[in-house]
């Protein structure tokens, strides 16, 4: 009788709770970032060149090659710093190709393609670190951008 008066008050209390989350939160509001990869006449660029995310919130990154050649996303330190959910990539009709879980560090986009990264970042960084394209000769024609993690 005592186990059940102890699970009933801590039911109670949980239930109570206002605090206590629902659900997944990677899942939850997810905000869409756009990371346009191309090159022109002045180089090759990631646009916008300066991130900031906020630790617990759930992000999609949306890496859209605008261009002829492939490009990469490579997190570097930023890597360390989130949870990946996965990703994804669909064709013209948005029907699923293929979904990734787990670790990832890097992404190449081919010509004119779309990947999706959802990813939800677990801590901060004291000064901003840099996202690259690793491809030899992008991050010396300009591809590379800086990131905050708050």
């Amino acid at each position: 009788m005592k186990s059940m008066i102890a699970s009933l008050a801590v039911m109670a209390i949980a239930a109570a709770n206002p605090a206590a989350a629902e659900g997944d939160l990677s899942r939850a509001n997810v905000i869409d970032v756009v990371i346009e990869m191309g090159s022109n006449d002045d180089g090759m660029y990631f646009k916008p060149d300066n991130y900031e995310f906020v630790t617990g919130q759930a992000y999609k990154l949306i890496l859209t090659n605008v261009d002829e050649i492939k490009h990469e996303l490579a997190l570097n330190e930023m890597g360390e710093r989130i949870f990946t959910r996965k990703i994804e990539a669909t064709d013209a009709d948005g029907n699923l190709i293929t979904e990734v879980k787990g670790t990832i560090r890097e992404v190449e986009v081919g010509p004119g393609k779309v990947v999706e990264w959802y990813f939800v970042p677990v801590q901060t960084t004291d000064d901003p670190v840099e996202i690259i394209c690793g491809i030899p000769g992008h991050y010396e024609a300009g591809m590379h951008a800086m990131v905050t993690l708050r």
